[in-house]
């Protein structure tokens, strides 16, 4: 055990996964992987300085039996001493009203949960206990659908933190081993016998027969998927680099590339690069169609291309246009319906589209169950002649002050700034005065005139609900 130990440490250190004064949270489902994760950092805690806590998430889908899983893990933190956070997901339910893969809702749900215990209790590192023959697994996986065999990443953000995985060096057997030299009970979901699931299906037929060809497979794994992650972290610092380098926006926020720059580079920021614009474009949304390799492949050849000029429709109502070297993204399609322009009345909740609802009154005619459920609170001070208040979509031109600017800034610049997808800006409510002035963009910044804290200036309250 003592070289199991090493193993792990030397592995920690390496990835610089885990450092003093971390407040860990480990992921402990109550089988044999993560009771051995748990037991191995609440049994070295004190010497790494670090804090640690479990959390286990019921998913519904084996009655009694999953809920006493969530009873044992919880025994087990009190024997550690440490904390336990236990939740659940209403999997069946959510599968019945909404339907969706079962593996996905339960990784969703329970990540979701994850991430809101280490928001709300301050853990800034979560561990889980995926091991050698795991990476293994989803490295062929990735080969098979034709992905990057980038394999599940040693370390990656999650909200609120890191979630980290520093088992992977430990094959299996080392985690049988490591449990039975510690006397440590676990639980077996028969759940992972299922060959219903495709990961198991890999588990079970196609990973034995890889080991039996060579043993070091799996440890193959995690060292290749190591250094392609590297590599590709290196990559895409330089692509974003480039990007910024060679990339202009339009008064709409619209990218514009230098063609000749473009084309000079290696295809491989190229290939990058595209999909940097693509995720521009859409907010960072993964949609069905656009970053398959039909899609990266066409844009590549015409965005590399000097021949003639070109244009090509895009995924929601965009379209690409090659003119003379400039390469050009554009709307196609109109954005849907919401009014130009309207008053915004005071003391009444008034919607906008389909995303919003706004209002504002005076201080001291609140009710205060008005804000019981609202996104963006803010006070405000303005003079009579200023009012009142309209909502409209944004336009060419304008520009709004922010606190501890000179100059009023144009919003299409402050939309970039603010990382506001494209097909987000043309939705956001745009507050003006009386006199058509800017007050504030409700969702992504407010002007120089209000403020979060209510001071004896503060006259008005204004308040957002995203719908």
């Amino acid at each position: 055990m003592d070289k199991f130990k090493q193993t792990i440490f030397r592995f920690i250190k390496e990835w610089s996964l885990i450092a003093p004064g971390d407040r860990i949270l480990i992921a402990c489902s109550g089988g044999v992987d993560s009771v051995a994760l748990l037991h191995f950092m609440a049994s070295n805690q004190d010497s790494m300085e670090i804090e640690v806590a479990a959390i286990h998430v019921d998913h519904n889908l084996r009655g009694e039996e999953s809920a006493a899983d969530g009873t044992f893990v919880a025994r087990l933190c009190e024997v550690y001493g440490i904390p336990f956070f236990g939740g659940s997901v209403p999997v069946p339910a959510i599968i019945e009203k909404d339907g969706g893969n079962v593996q996905a809702v339960c990784r969703n749900g329970r990540y979701a949960f994850f991430e809101e215990i280490m928001t709300k209790h301050g853990y800034d590192v979560l561990a889980t206990a995926h091991h050698a023959e795991d990476q293994l697994e989803t490295v062929l996986m990735q080969v098979t659908k034709g992905s990057q065999p980038l394999g599940m990443s040693v370390k990656r953000e999650v909200e609120g933190g890191i979630l980290i995985r520093p088992f992977l060096p430990a094959m299996k057997a080392n985690l049988y081993s490591y449990v039975g030299e510690h006397e440590l009970h676990f639980r077996e979901d028969p759940s992972n016998e299922s060959d219903a699931y495709l990961r198991n299906r890999y588990r079970h037929k196609i990973v034995p027969f890889i080991l039996d060809e060579n043993p070091g497979a799996a440890e193959n794994a995690v060292r290749m998927s190591g250094y392609l992650q590297e590599d590709e972290e290196l990559l895409e610092m330089l692509a974003q680099e480039r990007f910024d380098e060679i990339t202009k926006f339009t008064e709409a926020g619209l990218p514009v590339v230098d063609g000749n720059a473009f084309s000079r580079m290696h295809q491989t920021l190229q290939r990058r690069i595209i999909t940097l614009l693509l995720r521009y474009l859409y907010n960072g949304e993964i949609m069905p169609v656009k970053y398959n390799s039909a899609l990266i492949s066409q844009l590549l050849h015409h965005l590399s291309s000097q021949d003639g000029n070109v244009s090509i429709h895009l995924p929601r109502g965009y379209r690409f246009i090659r003119e003379y070297g400039v390469l050009t993204f554009v709307r196609d399609t109109s954005i849907e319906e919401v009014e130009l322009q309207k008053v915004l009345p005071k003391g009444v909740w008034t919607r906008w589209g389909n995303d919003f609802q706004l209002y504002w009154n005076e201080v001291s005619n609140l009710d205060t169950e008005l804000f019981m459920d609202t996104d963006d609170i803010m006070y405000f001070d303005l003079p009579h002649s200023a009012l009142p208040l309209s909502i409209r979509r944004r336009e060419d031109g304008d520009r709004i002050l922010l606190s501890g600017m000179t100059h009023p800034k144009r919003l299409s610049r402050l939309f970039i700034d603010e990382k506001v997808g494209m097909t987000e800006r043309d939705r956001l409510p745009v507050i003006i005065t009386a006199q058509g002035e800017i007050c504030a963009v409700p969702g992504v910044r407010y002007g120089v005139i209000f403020s979060r804290h209510k001071t004896d200036q503060s006259k008005y309250i204004v308040s957002t609900r995203k719908l």
